[in-house]
């Protein structure tokens, strides 16, 4: 169920017994869940490695839970680490991928599916063909950070073109734009009339697909200046098209944290992720809070839609890191 953050049911289940309960055995945690002290063991040791439980320093062969808002935290810098790991793949292998292209692509007189595009002028004059055919959508890498104003204008004239037209839109630029005026506008207009822009960490060279039928990629990404290969080869652009689903599906939404806090938490919402961040049960919770146990049940329910949250855990995850607990 957690498999994304490195934590399974089984080994959830064990880490709420050690929190309610830090004196029990292997034995003892065996015989409340009904399963066998292997199993157990087996999830104490997953726990150990995600440093969600320590062993005790006063009695050395023995663990106790960490608290559930530290946990929080070290297995959402343990997944940021790998997340940025899995991007820097990503992109390495796309840049390797377009300069084997780059020296080895025919000419369009030996057969059409990569042409090159010598310069600037030749890249824009493509460009605007391919804003002005689109029929469906039109998706992008920005990996080179803010954007120059004459880049953005032209940017803002192609989209303009496309979205009147109905064609969806999806860009992902650096995280990094977010802290440079002009770029930030230009992605929030984009949002604003239709379009998605997402944020990474890291992404592969720069690179425009349309209609999942057309590929643009710089020639040298180092220098894009130099122009850019147009792929058309129906498993090329697959390809192309599937790194850059992968890519959105690990980016960050523009306004992603902005939406969220637009509304605060009520007091016994707060309360209510306080509380399972302990460890309590919807029973224990509630009765906390002075409520019905359905009562908890729906406003946790609300606030894991809030989140995006598939679980309680993952929802802890996620409140931990809006700091809204």
């Amino acid at each position: 169920m957690f498999t994304t953050l490195g934590l399974a049911a089984a080994d959830e289940e064990v880490y709420r017994e050690m929190l309610e309960s830090p004196g029990r055995g292997v034995d003892e945690i065996a015989v409340r869940l009904a399963t066998c002290p292997d199993r157990v063991r087996s999830c104490l040791d997953k726990l150990f490695e995600l440093r969600l439980i320590q062993e005790s320093f006063e009695a050395p062969g023995r663990f106790f839970a960490v608290e559930p808002a530290m946990g929080f935290q070290q297995l959402l810098a343990r997944q940021y680490e790998e997340l940025m790991e899995r991007q820097r793949q990503i992109a390495e292998s796309h840049g390797s991928f377009i300069r084997m292209l780059a020296g080895t692509g025919p000419r369009p007189s030996e057969g059409g599916s990569v042409e090159r595009l010598e310069g600037m002028d030749a890249v824009q004059r493509r460009l605007q063909e391919l804003a002005r055919d689109a029929v469906h959508e039109a998706l992008t890498f920005m990996p080179d950070g803010p954007q120059s104003a004459a880049a953005l204008d032209a940017a803002r004239r192609n989209d303009a073109r496309a979205l009147e037209r109905g064609v969806t839109i999806r860009t992902i630029g650096l995280h990094r734009v977010r802290e440079d005026a002009a770029t930030r506008e230009y992605a929030r207009r984009l949002n604003d009339r239709g379009g998605e822009f997402r944020t990474a960490a890291s992404l592969p060279p720069r690179m425009i697909l349309v209609d999942r039928a057309v590929a643009l990629v710089p020639i040298d990404a180092a220098d894009t200046r130099k122009g850019a290969l147009c792929l058309s080869d129906p498993g090329l652009v697959a390809l192309l098209v599937a790194l850059f689903e992968q890519t959105w599906s690990l980016s960050t939404p523009l306004d992603a944290e902005r939406q969220l806090l637009a509304e605060p938490l009520a007091e016994p919402e707060r309360a209510l992720l306080s509380f399972m961040a302990q460890g309590h049960t919807d029973e224990s919770a509630a009765g906390q809070l002075h409520v019905s146990p359905r009562t908890a049940r729906r406003m946790m329910a609300s606030i894991m839609e809030r989140l995006g949250a598939r679980s309680r855990f993952e929802a802890g995850l996620k409140a931990a890191q809006l700091g809204w607990i």
